[in-house]
């Protein structure tokens, strides 16, 4: 039977132009693109082409370069033996991209947050999901996940109701929940879908390194992950279809939660998602709801007053809440007291105009498009403000301060850099406010705001406060941020270059000193800047909003840490266009010229990372030409050196070898003692190592082995020795010598890579340095030892494509 068929031959070649050269398998993916570059070399050059190769882009240049190697594979008894041999990789990368998805021992997810013990009723929504699950004519009879829409205003309560039927209906969803607040009050709060995407494969079992790029990619992954399980799926507060189609699982046997307070009729009729109505508490219920915040003692006593303030309510669980936390933290506040509050600000929100009281936002919704009387935003909004009355002045003030911003959660830290005091003080003063229901606790010392609430506070600020101390709270609050991350930062990747007050070592230091840095302080700051994500992305929004550009293009440069590790690109790249333009118009006045050309070069990866080449380019040339203008020869060195990383990436390896060369004079132009002197070794050795990968791909493979051979000694000459790097050019070597068709010259600088990667800790890349040097023995228990090691290790980090793929090469091995 032919191996070379069309359609083995293309999916092998789509697999390693996408998934590998968006990052989905690592280095398994980049090697198995750059075989293909080889391959793709040999054909061209026996077709008599002119000109080596660039990758492919599009459906028409991969089906051409398939039916080139299929042709030169059957004219050819040697291409056809390394096109099989290619072929059975490429078979590799495609499980790396899809693990097993329903593995009985794969992770299950608990993402749910938790119910409040207050929770009241909603038991009509908990019988009309369960109704739609027990139908068996519905969706899950029709192949496809049950999508119940849980729709209404703001401040009624989906959230709480939906949680309540997850955590009720769990038992028949035995394989976990996942959970995501999609933010969408409001478009420009809203998460991308990819974002989402990102945290559920994490959750999912797929490691950071692993995740594809690009949303589309990212959806296929989390589709064949969740395929055949029982989950079920939360998506809270989305502003549209599209933000949610990407997230719906493909399994018959789950269940997805969507609430909303916007009509989403793109998702009845293209995914048949099921309405079920959230409207407000019965009078009973709300009556309820308030004995149980504010104890059946107080209501007692004036059970009369209390019934009527349940009505003055409206149903609003927010309202509620609110009101019955007041009763409950103020002693002497009476029933009959607080009807005779709601009566009288109620008669000042007519007075007002239009609805509108004093505090009550602009922007506030005040429609009931789901029926059922008048809008819950006033009676909601009725109760914040008369709660926001009651708060002593420190409280109110932080209360107003941490409105100015959407930020998707508080911290103890930013909640005492926007009051400027001290975390003690600001912790007692969250307390305060989440006793008060003007806060929610999302975790341990994290809060957030209701939206309506957070509105509410916003206004407030601003008729209070004013404009300068509004803004002068919200750059402290940007600036913490920007000092958490830039330390955070400095340990995830030591050794690069900075630009930035904010990576100075003053008292109080931001970066590592000796001693400082190991491998668990490591993943830790690289916790601290994932938890911090979202939170650093508004803190860029909020930066440029109020003309921060020193710290807004700062926060960018403090985020390289962030987003190399673990992706997330299309934060990357929203994050750094405003960086960009911020470092514009610094350069334009007295801010730092250099700083243009660095950010540019850091969105270039972020375009790179999903595939966006030619945006790539244009940035990186754009950085080069900023940093010619700023006489900056670092900057200048970096963007061209990314320019032929880029090459690479392309199998341009000719072009990369000229920009890498270029690179090093603009390097050779910096003199003792100026601007990025200090750090001239370092990219020298990363210089050269790039040079052995650009001849390598050219098959120049004597020339990359001497330049490797000078990247090694370049490292090695390094002062303070940079030990991952050193181990990363071994691969190198043993890698060219693989390619050069001798492995036993690989052995002893794997062996030696092996040794540095166990003793830094970098237990994937020890992984792929064990599955290279299984490659060059030819003694079957000699290779099924190293075979092993690799197994353990991607088992050790729960990588089960990795470890799959090994334990697949062991069975072959064995006949098994």
């Amino acid at each position: 039977m032919d191996p070379f068929t069309m359609t083995a031959v293309l999916a092998a070649v789509d697999t390693a132009a996408s998934g590998a050269l968006s990052g989905a398998a690592g280095e398994l993916g980049r090697r198995t693109a750059e075989g293909l570059a080889g391959l793709a070399r040999r054909a061209w050059r026996r077709d008599g082409g002119s000109e080596p190769p660039a990758a492919p882009s599009d459906d028409d240049g991969r089906r051409a370069l398939a039916a080139l190697l299929i042709e030169r594979a059957r004219a050819e008894p040697g291409f056809a033996r390394d096109l099989a041999s290619w072929l059975r990789e490429s078979e590799w990368l495609a499980a790396a991209a899809a693990a097993p998805a329903a593995a009985p021992d794969g992770p299950r997810p608990r993402m749910l947050p938790p119910l409040t013990s207050a929770f009241t009723d909603r038991e009509d929504v908990l019988a009309a999901v369960t109704a739609l699950l027990d139908d068996q004519d519905g969706a899950t009879a029709a192949g496809a996940p049950l999508i119940a829409l849980l729709a209404g205003p703001a401040g009624i309560g989906k959230t709480a109701a939906a949680v309540h039927c997850a955590r009720a209906l769990a038992a028949r969803f035995p394989d976990g929940e996942l959970y995501a607040d999609l933010r969408g009050a409001a478009a420009a709060t809203a998460v991308t879908p990819s974002e989402v995407l990102v945290r559920f494969l994490h959750h999912l079992g797929v490691p950071p390194e692993r995740v594809p790029a690009g949303e589309q990619a990212q959806a296929d992954l989390y589709r064949e992950r969740t395929a055949g399980r029982r989950l079920i799926v939360l998506l809270d507060n989305a502003h549209g279809a599209a933000q949610v189609a990407p997230l719906l699982t493909a399994s018959p046997g789950s269940l997805v939660l969507v609430t909303t307070r916007h009509r989403l009729p793109a998702l009845v009729r293209d995914h048949g998602a099921r309405t079920v109505p959230v409207g407000p508490l019965s009078d009973a219920d709300s009556f309820l709801l308030l004995t149980r915040l504010a104890g059946p003692e107080r209501v007692a006593a004036q059970r009369t007053h209390a019934e009527a303030v349940a009505v003055r309510c409206g149903g609003v669980p927010l309202a509620l809440c609110e009101t019955g936390a007041r009763v409950q933290v103020r002693e002497r506040l009476s029933w009959e007291s607080l009807e005779r509050e709601f009566a009288a600000v109620t008669g000042g929100l007519r007075a007002y105009g239009q609805g509108q009281a004093p505090g009550m936002p602009d922007d506030a919704d005040r429609s009931d498009a789901y029926g059922g009387g008048g809008s819950p935003v006033e009676p909601a909004l009725l109760a914040t403000d008369l709660s926001y009355r009651d708060l002593a002045p420190d409280a109110a003030r932080l209360y107003r301060l941490l409105g100015l911003c959407p930020w998707p959660d508080i911290p103890v830290g930013a909640a005492a850099a926007a009051a400027d005091t001290g975390e003690a003080e600001a912790r007692r003063l969250l307390e305060t406010l989440a006793a008060a229901h003007l806060l929610e606790e999302t975790g341990e010392e994290r809060y957030r705001f209701h939206d309506l609430v957070r509105l509410h506070a916003e206004r407030r600020a601003h008729e209070e406060d004013g404009r300068a101390a509004a803004a002068l709270a919200v750059r402290r609050t940007v600036t913490w941020y920007l000092r958490l991350a830039a330390r955070a930062d400095a340990l995830v990747v030591p050794g690069r270059w900075h630009l930035g007050p904010a990576y100075a070592r003053t008292p109080g230091s931001l970066g590592p000193g000796p001693g400082e840095r190991t491998p668990e302080t490591a993943r830790e700051a690289l916790a601290v800047l994932r938890r911090e994500r979202a939170n650093l992305a508004e803190a860029v929004r909020a930066a440029e909003e109020h003309g921060f550009d020193e710290e807004a293009w700062q926060l960018c440069e403090a985020t390289w840490g962030l987003h190399l590790r673990l992706g997330f690109h299309d934060q990357w790249v929203a994050a750094h266009l405003r960086g960009v333009e911020a470092a514009r118009r610094c350069a334009a006045g007295l801010g730092d010229p250099r700083a243009e050309g660095r950010i540019r070069v850091q969105l270039a990866f972020g375009y790179m990372g999903l595939g966006r080449y030619t945006e790539a380019e244009a940035q990186l040339t754009a950085a080069a030409a900023a940093d010619e203008r700023a006489g900056h020869h670092r900057g200048r060195a970096t963007a061209t050196e990314s320019l032929g990383l880029l090459c690479l990436r392309q199998w341009r390896y000719e072009a990369a070898e000229e920009h890498f060369r270029q690179a090093r004079r603009a390097l050779d132009a910096i003199g003792p003692g100026g601007d990025g002197a200090a750090d001239v070794p370092r990219a020298d050795a990363l210089l050269a190592h790039h040079l052995g990968r650009a001849l390598r791909g050219q098959g120049r493979h004597a020339e990359a082995l001497a330049q490797l051979a000078d990247a090694l000694a370049r490292f090695r000459a390094l002062p303070g020795r940079d030990l991952y790097n050193e181990a990363r050019v071994r691969m190198s070597v043993g890698e060219t010598h693989l390619a050069a068709g001798d492995p036993a010259a690989a052995r002893t600088p794997l062996d030696e890579a092996l040794a540095v990667m166990e003793a830094e800790g970098a237990v994937l890349q020890r992984a792929d340095a064990a599955e290279l040097r299984a490659r060059c023995t030819t003694d079957p228990d000699e290779a099924s030892h190293f075979l092993r090691l690799a197994r353990r290790l991607y088992e050790e980090v729960g990588d089960t494509a990795g470890a799959s793929r090994t334990g697949a090469l062991l069975r072959g091995r064995s006949g098994g």
